[in-house]
């Protein structure tokens, strides 16, 4: 009798031994699986702010010449017939994403038994993308004697209100923070989805 309780009693301890093995092993093949799906999405757009100026191009001022060329050109523009005034809006815009090269094998932790799975998250990261759209023209009056405004004018114009752009959003904190909240809300849902579909349920959390 007691042979056979002894018998039985390591025959559960060998079964649940196992058991245990198993579940590890599927956590494992889990994180793998995971792992090897998120880092081939390389980088995750999740959230996206268009930014627009508007700016006009006018005839030099005097006051506002920074050497003697300048002041030429304002005292002739002066005396020519007509008006020549021009307006221009212009967008760029700024895009939140994560790396998810970046990610590493204790990034992402599953748990088989409680069919649960950790997920740490690069820091989400904001860019500038559409350097090269083209500023829209939103008036444009020329009459008289006065020249057309030209090509390079423009240009410059496109270049001083990009430049402007960029420092305004660099010396707001608030648009990076909206966007980079966004971008969060955006990743934890979707990765969250992405756990739910294979039976686990995700806990995200980014490394900032």
């Amino acid at each position: 009798m007691r042979h056979y309780i002894i018998t039985l009693l390591l025959t559960a301890t060998a079964a649940l031994a196992f058991q245990s093995c198993g579940k590890k092993d599927q956590g494992e093949e889990t994180e793998r699986i995971f792992l090897s799906e998120m880092r081939s999405v390389n980088k995750l757009t999740l959230a996206g702010m268009e930014i627009s100026k508007m700016a006009s191009i006018d005839d030099p001022r005097l006051r506002d010449a920074t050497n003697p060329r300048q002041a030429a050109n304002a005292m002739i523009a002066k005396l020519k017939i007509g008006d020549r005034k021009a307006a221009y809006s212009y967008s760029t815009y700024l895009r939140a994403y994560i790396d998810m090269s970046r990610l590493g094998e204790d990034d992402v932790k599953a748990d088989a038994g409680n069919k649960t799975i950790h997920i740490t998250l690069p820091p989400v990261q904001t860019e500038f993308v559409g350097r090269d759209m083209a500023i829209r023209e939103e008036h444009y009056r020329v009459t008289g004697l006065r020249s057309q405004i030209d090509p390079q004018e423009r240009a410059a114009l496109k270049e001083n209100m990009n430049t402007a752009l960029k420092r305004e959003v660099e010396g707001n904190p608030d648009f990076k923070a909206a966007l980079v909240a966004t971008a969060k809300n955006r990743a934890a849902s979707y990765f969250e989805q992405m756990a739910a579909s294979n039976g686990y349920t995700a806990i995200v959390s980014f490394t900032d």
